[in-house]
């Protein structure tokens, strides 16, 4: 697996990545790219389109979960949350690729967050018409970008951590 350097492998792996090649996440990663005068602009566009790209992807996809899906019992809503959570990590993986500029992560960053906050209002709204039941209040709450990573990591290791960061052995 060869690290991209250069302006060329970064764009190749980027237009992977904006096809829904996952894979190369551990190459971007791995990568180093000076940024210079003449490919800065071009570079900070076309991450930022890979970047939307994938987003819309998602966004097609979680829609099409709550239509294809029926969401008959709070179980299947809770189901169709996580799912949705869990593809947001490959986005929030992106945006962390160590090899872009910081300057590129905080706006990609603030994009993804704004962009959550703007599904859990909007799932709230629609939910608050319907039903509106405790359960399904407290699971768009918990639609939240910083509890991704961090339930993905507790389920990978079988381990509970509580709030106060001490792990509960039974």
């Amino acid at each position: 697996m060869k690290a991209p350097t250069t302006y060329s492998e970064w764009i190749n792996l980027l237009n992977q990545f904006g096809d829904g090649n996952d894979s190369v996440l551990d190459q971007l990663n791995l990568g180093s790219f000076l940024i210079d005068a003449g490919t800065a602009n071009r570079f900070y566009h076309k991450v930022e389109e890979v970047y939307k790209k994938r987003k819309q992807n998602w966004l097609d996809k979680f829609q099409k979960s709550f239509q294809l899906q029926s969401l008959k019992t709070e179980d299947d809503f809770e189901i169709a949350l996580r799912n949705g959570k869990q593809n947001l990590i490959v986005l929030n993986h992106f945006i962390n690729v160590k090899g872009l500029p910081e300057d590129l992560k905080k706006m990609l960053q603030k994009d993804l967050e704004d962009f959550i906050t703007e599904i859990r209002t909007s799932l709230k709204k629609n939910n608050s018409k319907t039903s509106g039941s405790e359960k399904i209040q407290v699971l768009l709450n918990s639609f939240q970008l910083n509890t991704t990573s961090t339930e993905i990591k507790k389920e990978s290791f079988n381990e509970i951590i509580a709030p106060t960061g001490r792990k509960i052995l039974f």
